[in-house]
């Protein structure tokens, strides 16, 4: 096998230590998410947000007026008429933190994931065969935030005070799915960088041996 001349591969994994720390960055925000998943769950906040707006919905009301259009729609849930009947507008604001902080966090997982993807991708940081496994991560992150509305969504109709224990059942063993094939794509990274290194400081060790017995050998002559 050709080996890389030394300064090449050093570039090599100062680029693939850029891209195993971005993906450690990764694997941090979801299990930040599923955290917020569990205070979201726990608060009972998941329904307070009714609708699905990808772009829009990441800013919250601004003002009471729009304060009150979000309770207002809050107050046509089954969970309001049969559970929350009582709720204030300060306890509203309360769970729609939660559920909101939830979404939006899951928006920059996104941003965090796709803008760095698209930059690395542009300066050539990754290799072959990191491509396709990170634009399954991505689709798998897609898909993750479509089953969260589908749970949500169970819990919007009918005489239901809570989302379906099956959804909410696939949302949390889809989210530690999505965290192991994340965390396994960051630790192979990592992998291929040992490695990288353990060769450069071979290679070093060797150059610096032969430099050194030449020095050694010129100084008898």
């Amino acid at each position: 096998m050709r080996v890389l001349p030394l300064q090449r591969m050093k570039e090599n994994t100062r680029h693939t230590r850029a891209v195993a720390s971005w993906l450690l960055v990764g694997v941090a925000m979801i299990i930040v998410q599923i955290l917020l998943g569990g205070i979201t769950r726990l608060t009972g906040s998941g329904l307070s947000i009714t609708e699905w707006k990808v772009v829009t919905g990441a800013l919250p009301p601004l003002n009471e007026a729009h304060w009150m259009t979000e309770f207002e729609k809050y107050k046509l849930t089954p969970q309001f008429r049969l559970l929350n009947f009582d709720f204030t507008l300060s306890e509203f604001k309360y769970i729609y933190f939660w559920e909101w902080f939830h979404r939006n966090w899951a928006r920059l997982i996104g941003v965090v994931f796709a803008i760095p993807f698209l930059f690395f991708w542009w300066r050539r940081y990754f290799k072959p065969t990191m491509v396709q496994p990170l634009i399954i991560l991505f689709l798998l992150g897609a898909i993750q935030g479509a089953i969260g509305w589908i749970m949500v969504a169970s819990g919007l109709t009918g005489d239901a005070i809570y989302v379906k224990p099956t959804r909410l059942a696939l949302h949390f063993v889809f989210a530690l799915g999505l965290l192991a094939y994340y965390a396994k794509s960051s630790l192979k990274t990592f992998l291929y960088v040992s490695i990288v290194i353990s060769l450069i400081l071979t290679q070093s060790t060797s150059w610096i041996m032969a430099f050194s017995l030449f020095v050694l050998l010129r100084g008898c002559n």
